[in-house]
C-alpha cells in the first residue's frame, strides 16, 4: 500500500465533507488506490499513529552526462576535431565579413574550455574565440 502526502492528507483535513469525498475520489484515481486505503491513512494521519511521507514519488537521480562530440587526437596542443561536421551550424556572425569567413570553414572542433563546437578553416596557426565561453585559443597543427 502506499503512502499518501502529508501535504494532501492535510488538505483533507481542512475540508467540508462534500468536497473531501471529491478530493478523496480524485487522488484515488490518480494514485491508483483505493477510497477506503485513503480514508483509512487520513484517520491515522489525524489520530497522530502514523507520520506518512512527503514525497509521492521518490527522488529519481539525474542522468550521467554524456559526450556528444568523438573526438581525435593528433597530439598535445592539438584540437579536438569533431567527426561529421555537415550536422553543424556555424552562423553566430551575421555580417558580411561573418558571412565570408563561415563559407571558409572546413573542420570543426570543440573549445578546449567548453567542448563547444567551432567551426574554422584549414589555415594554420590559428587564434580561436569560443562565442560560447569567450574562451581563447591558439592552435598549430
Amino acid at each position: 500500500m502506499s503512502r499518501i502526502p502529508a501535504v494532501l492528507l492535510q488538505q483533507f483535513l481542512g475540508m467540508s465533507e462534500y468536497e473531501r469525498t471529491l478530493a478523496i475520489d480524485k487522488i484515488s484515481r490518480e494514485l491508483g488506490i483505493t477510497e477506503n486505503e485513503i480514508i483509512s491513512q487520513l484517520e491515522e494521519f489525524q489520530s497522530g499513529a502514523v507520520k506518512p511521507s512527503n514525497q509521492a514519488k521518490p527522488a529519481n537521480s539525474p542522468p550521467d552526462r554524456e559526450s556528444k562530440f568523438t573526438a581525435m587526437q593528433e597530439g598535445e596542443g592539438s584540437p579536438k576535431y569533431l567527426q561529421d561536421t555537415h550536422k553543424y551550424r556555424f552562423s553566430y556572425d551575421p555580417s558580411h565579413s561573418g558571412r565570408k569567413r563561415q563559407s571558409e570553414v572546413k573542420q570543426a572542433i570543440a573549445c578546449p574550455n567548453c567542448n563547444a563546437a567551432l567551426g574554422i578553416p584549414s589555415i594554420r596557426p590559428i587564434t580561436v574565440k569560443c562565442p560560447a565561453c569567450m574562451n581563447e585559443a591558439t592552435f598549430e597543427n
